[in-house]
């Protein structure tokens, strides 16, 4: 969705708001992917000489856990508000995807808004022990390795924190 920011600071036009899904498959996120469609929720509306841009939007992001490689769904709420000044759409300063000609890509906004806010390590769990160094199956499930000795190539680790 094209959104002309350039007309709506100059004209004084009345608020606007969008709402609409985004498709985000196929799309490449450090780690992750987010199913579609991500449902956003784009408004702006004018303040004095200055639009307020607020794009709501909710993801579903897909992972593997960063300590145990379990599967990992979660749910993202995300909320962003952007003051902007005509001035700053004909700088370089603009954080926003403007055109040349002042037109708001929203789609990208909504997808940088999801690189920003969507952490890259996931976890399954705040308590997640990871995977045991000597079998490789994730602690949560028990093993016996725990009384066995460990990889003697990880030794020099322990001399490090000794």
């Amino acid at each position: 969705m094209q959104f002309d920011l350039n007309r709506f600071l100059t004209k004084g036009s009345e608020p606007v708001r969008r709402e609409f899904a985004l498709e985000c498959g196929g799309e490449a996120f450090p780690g992750y992917t987010v199913d579609s469609p991500c449902t956003v929720c784009f408004t702006a509306r004018l303040e004095g000489s200055k639009a307020i841009l607020e794009i709501c939007l909710s993801a579903m992001v897909r992972a593997e856990c960063a300590r145990c490689l379990a599967p990992v769904a979660q749910s993202f709420e995300i909320a962003q508000q952007y003051e902007v000044r005509l001035s700053e759409l004909q700088g370089e300063n603009c954080d926003l995807p403007v055109s040349d000609r002042g037109m708001l890509d929203v789609d990208e906004f909504a997808r940088s808004e999801i690189l920003l806010q969507v952490p890259q390590v996931l976890l399954c769990s705040d308590s997640c022990k990871g995977l045991c160094p000597v079998c490789g199956k994730p602690r949560i499930l028990g093993c016996s390795c725990e009384t066995q000795q460990a990889d003697e190539r990880l030794s020099v680790f322990e001399q490090l924190l000794s």
